[in-house]
């Protein structure tokens, strides 16, 4: 392993039979907020510098930052209460995930190479070509003469997105990853992107982009016929159409591409109505386990409408300590969440009969 950091951490993650370690970690995460945001900090950057890439089912590249950045989200959802259950499942990911065995040397840049006019097409025309060397480099420049440490990533993610079916979901990953963990030392994400994505040639295509483009008149056909691959990867896409970054209109190029070939498209229709500002997580968690679509329909709506997204924190704890789960089961419940809050209001019903599915598939297990 390539553990640099002394944090407890870290140190306890990489002895695996530092259990006492283990459980003061877990204790410190839960005592506040600030506590659970360093501790996934700590758990992203000790994942990207330790773990290996590998094959799904499907064959789409995944990792376990992937699974460490939604049960990251989930967690966020319910701060002044942290989730014990979630950061043990964290953990339990990040202890049982295979080593990596790569081993890249830093890139050390001569001043004369600094000195020379940065042209970032020239990096992402190494990572098209499959360059991993010249893509490497190229990327340590930008990294070292851009204010935006994370431009080298956001670069990658756009090329990704001609690719979402292999590469998307794990791009973003550890785009979101780096976001949120590794703003000031991002080259251990970096160079896990790039050992991956550069493996071979990744051709981009153009499109036009009109400002009335958007993904919602894919929606209807991803909550009625997609499978959960595909529906992560939808919310993951719409995620990344709403991004605020330079790339953005590159990212929505390629979401475009990949939406019109995978998905049928149909006009937007959304229905409106006043909904009263008040919601219960006992109230859809009892719905979800009463299998009840009508219901689970009226109080995500009222959850919506008050902001209160909780219960998402407490059906990931349900599920984590009744069932067995899968790394993919919080990647879904993630998505489910963030397009509850994203699509419009007509959509609620579709979503609330997808949400009580997944629950199905976990709790038959």
């Amino acid at each position: 392993m390539n553990t640099t950091s002394e944090t407890p951490l870290l140190s306890s993650l990489s002895l695996e039979n530092d259990l006492n370690g283990l459980k003061n970690v877990i204790n410190e995460a839960v005592s506040s907020d600030t506590a659970l945001r360093l501790f996934f900090k700590d758990l992203f950057r000790f994942s990207a510098s330790n773990h290996c890439i590998y094959a799904a089912s499907d064959e789409n590249r995944t990792h376990p930052l992937i699974a460490l950045n939604s049960l990251k989200n989930l967690a966020a959802l319910r701060l002044d209460s942290p989730s014990r259950p979630i950061v043990e499942k964290a953990i339990e990911i990040c202890h049982h995930s295979q080593a990596s065995d790569d081993s890249l040397a830093k890139i050390e840049l001569k001043q004369e190479e600094l000195d020379q006019p940065l042209f970032t097409q020239d990096f992402l025309r190494a990572v098209v070509e499959g360059d991993a060397e010249k893509a490497r480099c190229e990327a340590a420049k930008i990294a070292v003469v851009s204010g935006n440490q994370v431009a080298v990533i956001e670069m990658i993610m756009e090329v990704a997105t001609h690719h979402m079916d292999e590469l998307g979901t794990f791009v973003y990953g550890v785009y979101r990853s780096a976001v949120f963990g590794g703003e000031k030392e991002p080259e251990p994400f970096m160079n896990l992107l790039l050992t991956e994505v550069t493996k071979q040639p990744r051709p981009i295509e153009t499109a036009d982009l009109s400002g009335d483009d958007s993904l919602y008149p894919f929606l209807g056909d991803v909550l009625k016929n997609s499978d959960d691959r595909d529906f992560s990867l939808f919310s993951t896409a719409l995620r990344l159409w709403e991004t605020d970054s330079p790339r953005q209109s590159g990212y929505r190029k390629g979401l475009k591409l990949w939406a019109e070939r995978q998905f049928k498209s149909k006009p937007l229709t959304e229905e409106t109505g006043a909904l009263r500002k008040e919601s219960s997580a006992n109230s859809i968690i009892k719905a979800i386990k009463d299998n009840n679509p009508s219901q689970l329909t009226h109080f995500l709506s009222r959850a919506r409408a008050a902001d209160d997204w909780s219960w998402t924190t407490e059906l990931a704890e349900s599920w984590i300590e009744s069932f067995e789960t899968k790394e993919s089961d919080f990647l879904l419940l993630d998505s489910l969440q963030s397009l509850i809050k994203a699509v419009p209001e007509s959509f609620i019903p579709l979503l609330a009969v997808r949400l009580l599915q997944v629950n199905s598939s976990i709790s038959d297990r």
